[in-house]
């Protein structure tokens, strides 16, 4: 993990998928993760949100 921003209720992790890039992760703020931590990723399809390198939503079909 890179970068952690703490944003009331909500922790925003960034975390370095080697291959994949680097991935944007909401956390809730109890979460105890910490920059270096090694992580383990569940994703929810229903509540993922993709964008284009510019930053612009990618709408999927």
């Amino acid at each position: 993990m890179d970068v952690t921003e703490y944003l009331g209720a909500d922790i925003y992790v960034v975390v370095d998928c080697d291959d994949l890039g680097k991935v944007i992760v909401r956390t809730a703020v109890e979460s105890e993760v910490g920059a270096g931590d090694h992580l383990g990723l569940q994703f929810h399809a229903n509540k993922l949100h993709f964008s284009d390198a510019n930053g612009h939503f990618v709408l999927l079909s």
